[in-house]
């Protein structure tokens, strides 16, 4: 039972009889000082005051470890002061891990020097912009016994337009802060492992004039250790409502995404293939950082430069570009339209990368790479694409069979591949994360190795073979008890090797089939444990954005969207994928939460698809289907000049979104039901 009471100075939170939190006297940041006011609390409100200002705060008790705090400041003395509002919690335990949701995980470990690491920089705690964190500037501290969180309002502007700080106090317990008005500190992180200046607003009141704003602090026992953050997400869905609908029926979604799928078909040497995106020429140049913003600037007034088109011919199985994914879909389409060249086609493509696999089960994962040099630094062989691999040629073998079409090089594909992963796994390191073509490990980091589990059980339910089965559970074992339960996944996003969300997906999947499978409680625990560490990258509320952002312009809103990792902090739609996951979950636990973060997730992925005919941005025509791989919602960019401009998209179409759009789809009629009420309504 955790409870408030009262003393001279401020508040406190309790639980069992131990000291949870206390609320620290208001603070505020004048002249470039932060002073500490004078307080006195009676009841549930407590009046600060210093030099001009009055501060009052109530605290309403909302019940289960959650409380709101409602501050009004006010000028009372004859002049006009610009200053920074600080709210402060101080935890009365000494935590073991902490959190701000989608920036900062335990302190970024493995993460490169010039991205946020750690509590502070140059001496001086980080402060990051509410737009930043998927719950708003918030931070959460706990150990084994207990969680404490501190985030804002979104329920008016004033309170929603913060930022967040930690810092370790010299007892071990951990001060966190709410600053308000939006505060980047002591550098802004604007762009990949790009640092610049810091970011400041300040609040005004002329004399007479007052500031109220809103905030939450939450104590709780965690769900699981090192999972305060499932219990704070629980809250957190009943603070922040969602109530969007779909801007697309599943019918339109299911379209567009066959469109966008036939518009990545590419000729290349011989074979059709799906192309890894629609792009700019300008592209590679902005992505890989390898031009200045001045010359960025100028080219991107060059038609030549901004013209959209497949320039950069690369071709994938799975990660980014979905090659495989997108085929099957392909294939989906062709069977029920009854299109037999559409067809052929979707199994040219699985035969043209059955044939590059070696002897050994491995091959490329890029298709290119078989006859240009050239290419991304990040394009070893890899256990994400090696997984996909697996997976899909596995499933696509079983979706022809059924089709009556026999095509057992797919199987055999599928088979060499897992049994080469069967043979070389590590008791230490699991599957590793990237290999050369003679079979040797030559990365072993990461959390990547979970998405070779999902081919191992794709292939299982193909063959029957425990082979199968039984290297998916050690591995699961294995990944669970180092990353899963660590709260910490990392190194699925290929090009960032940092903690990242994408890595998830695959924990979630096949541990409930492993659930599915064998029965066996533990997996489904993994399982819920993996959509937690999931769902904190995804935002619960809509950000504030000017009238002339791309974003306010063509109606995207962020609630529901998913922050990429701490590396990028960009939101896509990525979450989409889960989607299915997320309600296997619900009808397994009863917890219909997860329904109702399907639905958002759901919402969100279908924000600025082109629609048919198309539309103009930027300076080029979007072909129908396609939708950017990245919302830039903070003040990080790796496209523009400006890095302050906060609300737009990017240039960057790759393959991903649609295909898992039109999978998603695919299997709520074929494995759950066909009832998709849940997405509709």
């Amino acid at each position: 039972m955790l409870s408030v009471f009262y003393t001279g100075r401020g508040f406190s939170l309790t639980g069992g009889g131990d000291a949870v939190l206390h609320f620290a006297p208001a603070k505020i940041e004048l002249g470039g000082k932060v002073r500490t006011l004078d307080a006195a609390a009676d009841g549930h409100t407590r009046v600060s005051a210093g030099p001009g200002l009055r501060v009052t705060d109530t605290v309403a008790d909302l019940g289960g470890g959650l409380f709101r705090i409602d501050r009004v400041i006010e000028n009372i003395g004859v002049g006009t002061l610009c200053f920074k509002d600080i709210l402060e919690i101080r935890t009365a335990f000494a935590p073991a891990k902490y959190l701000i949701p989608c920036v900062n995980y335990n302190g970024n470990p493995g993460c490169k020097p010039n991205t946020p690491m750690g509590l502070s920089r140059d001496g001086e705690a980080w402060t990051f912009a509410y737009d930043r964190t998927g719950i708003p500037a918030c931070t959460l501290t706990e150990d084994r016994h207990f969680g404490a969180a501190l985030f804002a309002s979104d329920c008016d502007e004033n309170s929603l337009r913060a930022s967040c700080s930690m810092e370790k106090c010299t007892d071990g317990s951990f001060a966190q802060r709410i600053i308000r008005p939006v505060t980047e500190a002591p550098y802004t992180y604007s762009g990949k492992d790009t640092l610049t200046e810091r970011y400041d607003e300040y609040l005004t009141l002329t004399p007479g004039a007052r500031f109220a704003s809103t905030s939450y602090a939450f104590a709780c026992v965690p769900m699981y250790e090192n999972y305060a953050a499932a219990n704070l997400l629980d809250r957190a869905a009943e603070i922040f409502d969602f109530d969007r609908t779909p801007v697309l029926t599943p019918e339109q979604t299911w379209n567009l995404g066959i469109d966008y799928a036939k518009a990545l078909l590419y000729d290349y040497e011989g074979h059709k293939l799906i192309i890894t995106h629609f792009a700019p020429r300008l592209f590679r140049s902005q992505h890989g950082a390898a031009i200045t913003p001045e010359e960025m600037e100028r080219r991107m007034k060059d038609p030549y430069y901004t013209e959209l088109g497949r320039f950069d011919e690369r071709f994938e199985m799975g990660w980014a570009d979905q090659g495989l994914l997108n085929a099957r879909m392909l294939a989906v389409d062709a069977a029920k339209r009854g299109d037999r060249d559409l067809l052929d086609t979707a199994i040219g493509i699985f035969d043209a990368w059955a044939e590059k696999q070696q002897e050994n089960g491995l091959l490329y994962s890029q298709f290119q790479q078989y006859y240009v040099k050239e290419t991304y630094d990040f394009a070893t062989p890899d256990v994400c694409n090696f997984g996909w691999g697996a997976a899909e040629m596995a499933r696509m073998y079983a979706f022809l069979a059924a089709q009556g079409i026999d095509k057992p090089a797919y199987k055999r594909f599928a088979v060499r591949l897992c049994d080469f992963f069967v043979e070389h796994f590590s008791e230490k390191y699991g599957f590793g994360k990237s290999w050369t073509l003679d079979g040797k490990c030559v990365m072993e980091n990461g959390s990547i190795g979970g998405f070779m589990i999902m081919g191992l059980l794709s292939l299982y339910r193909v063959t029957g073979n425990a082979v199968y089965l039984d290297c998916a559970e050690r591995a699961m074992v294995l990944y669970t008890a180092r990353d899963v339960d660590d709260f910490c996944i990392t190194a699925g996003a290929i090009d960032c090797a940092c903690i990242d969300k994408e890595t998830a997906y695959p924990f979630i999947k096949s541990a409930l089939d492993l659930y599915d499978i064998t029965g066996k409680a533990e997996y489904l625990v993994t399982a819920e444990k993996a959509a937690y560490y999931f769902q904190s990258w995804m935002y619960y509320y809509d950000a504030l954005y000017p009238d002339d952002s791309e974003f306010t312009k063509l109606g995207y809103y962020t609630h529901g969207g998913t922050s990429v990792s701490t590396q990028h902090p960009a939101i896509d739609p990525w979450g989409v994928i889960v989607i299915p996951e997320y309600m296997r979950l619900a009808k397994a636990t009863g917890d219909m939460r997860w329904t109702a973060r399907a639905r958002a997730l759901w919402c969100n992925a279908l924000l600025c698809i082109t629609p048919k005919g198309g539309i103009t941005l930027h300076g080029h025509d979007r072909p129908e289907g396609l939708q950017s791989e990245a919302f830039f919602i903070a003040r990080w960019t790796r496209y523009r000049k400006n890095r302050e401009e906060r609300g737009h998209l990017n240039d960057m179409f790759v393959g991903w979104p649609a295909a898992f759009r039109m999978t998603t789809l695919y299997r709520m009629q074929t494995e759950l039901g066909g009832d998709f009420s849940v997405i509709e309504k």
